[in-house]
């Protein structure tokens, strides 16, 4: 199944990992942003503060009350009183930050007069005087009095003896990310994100599954392109170790071959001498005899030949009507006198090696008649392929012994009946000639026939 290939599986472990870093990065981005946005605020309400405490201190009395008045709103109050509307017991970091802020812009503060606190939990309250609405007359209708709990600043500045000039100050703390933005960057980023993670998994794996068909390929032809050695180090390594691999099985394949040829050869020497030696003897029944066996002998090593010619050329692929080519061979044999039927198409046109394909036809045809009494011999198209059959009256062929007739020179004659009846093909092989031309052989046993 696709989820459990390596490419599903690398790009699903990739996503879930994004997945997880995004998650936590917008989540420490959303903590962060609220932190700074509320700093921000209170340094803006400390300006405030600031500008209005140095205004203060440089008009005369009798402007200080209207100055008050006029800078009190609903969102930023402000008012006078004896005593520090701010009470902080231990100041925060940040509190101290905006202290140390304000001092910077009203330098007359002395340490002790000036008080800053951040107004974050609902058990502490600074409670100004209740605001007039006169001094507002033409504030807007969706103007919102500052509400008493957090999140608030407060801040309370000496302005002399006894006098304290306090202020209170909405801190804006900005909500979070909409939730339709959230999973709309988050849908995006993870499609974004699956894409790029398929793509460059695929091109990591994809020389694996070309391994592997390489490998698939190795099985039905020796002698098959090599692998093209790109890719990751590993797969490079792999591909390389692959190409090597093959090369040893041809060496080894054709060394044995080669020595097969060579004694198949060299064995016509003394044959030959052993022929001549008979046919000069005077005509006997003896004589017959040895000189049939001799003919036998001499057909098994052209057997040998052939099969050693056959697994040591490297036949090119060529365009051939297969039916035609097929007809031909069992026209060849029914001039013989052989019982062959053939039921061949004509215009059947496919890409093989002709000479190999044609060995493994004609061997599979005379041993059907050989030893099956007659051939029915045909050639249909089935799912894009081409499907030849060969079937013949023989009385079929073991189950367990259906993979075991494809092997070189295999015979599986009963050993009871002085005739052999063939259960199988008496000389070479003919799968070693399909494998190598990109086709395929199958011994199916039919209940009447072999």
């Amino acid at each position: 199944m696709a989820f459990r290939s390596m490419r599903f599986q690398t790009a699903a472990i990739i996503v879930v990992s994004f997945l997880l870093s995004h998650a936590a990065g917008l989540l420490f981005y959303s903590l962060d942003r609220q932190e700074a946005l509320a700093m921000t605020e209170a340094i803006d309400r400390a300006e405030r503060a600031a500008g209005i405490s140095r205004l203060l201190h440089d008009l005369p009395d009798s402007w200080r009350n209207p100055l008050v008045r006029s800078s009190d709103s609903r969102a930023f109050r402000v008012w006078v009183s004896q005593e520090p509307a701010v009470v902080v017991p231990e100041p925060t970091q940040a509190e101290l930050d905006v202290a140390a802020y304000l001092r910077t812009q009203v330098p007359r503060i002395s340490e002790s007069g000036l008080r800053v606190r951040f107004i974050e939990e609902t058990g502490y309250r600074v409670i100004p005087p209740p605001f007039d609405p006169a001094s507002r007359a033409g504030s807007p209708p969706w103007a919102v009095n500052v509400p008493f709990e957090a999140p608030n600043v407060a801040i309370s500045i000496r302005q002399g003896p006894d006098e304290w000039i306090n202020f209170l100050g909405l801190i804006n703390r900005s909500r979070s990310l909409p939730e339709g933005l959230f999973y709309a960057n988050l849908i995006s980023a993870v499609i974004g994100i699956a894409l790029v993670a398929f793509w460059l998994v695929s091109r990591v794996t994809s020389p694996l599954g070309r391994l592997a068909d390489a490998a698939e390929s190795l099985g039905r032809n020796l002698y098959a392109k090599p692998l093209a050695v790109t890719g990751p180090k590993e797969v490079a390594v792999a591909a390389a170790a692959f190409n090597s691999m093959q090369n040893r099985l041809v060496k080894l394949i054709q060394g044995r071959t080669e020595l097969l040829a060579a004694i198949s050869h060299d064995l016509r020497t003394p044959l030959t001498q052993i022929r001549l030696r008979l046919e000069m003897m005077p005509a006997s029944e003896e004589r017959e005899k040895n000189l049939r066996a001799l003919d036998d002998v001499d057909a098994i090593i052209g057997t040998f030949l052939t099969f050693a010619r056959a697994s040591h050329e490297a036949e090119d692929k060529s365009r051939i009507d297969l039916g035609a080519l097929v007809g031909s061979i069992c026209d060849d044999l029914a001039d013989s006198g052989a019982a062959i039927e053939c039921d061949v198409p004509s215009g059947l046109v496919v890409a093989c090696k002709r000479l190999a394909i044609k060995r493994a036809v004609t061997n599979l045809v005379e041993n059907a008649i050989k030893y099956g009494h007659e051939a029915r011999v045909s050639v249909a198209q089935a799912g894009g392929r081409a499907v030849i059959s060969v079937e013949d009256r023989g009385p079929g062929i073991p189950e367990e012994k259906l993979e075991a007739v494809f092997a070189p020179f295999y015979r599986g004659d009963r050993p009871a009946p002085p005739t052999p009846v063939a259960r199988a093909w008496a000389s070479a092989s003919p799968r070693p000639s399909p494998r190598t031309t990109a086709a395929r052989s199958a011994c199916p046993t039919a209940p009447e026939a072999g």
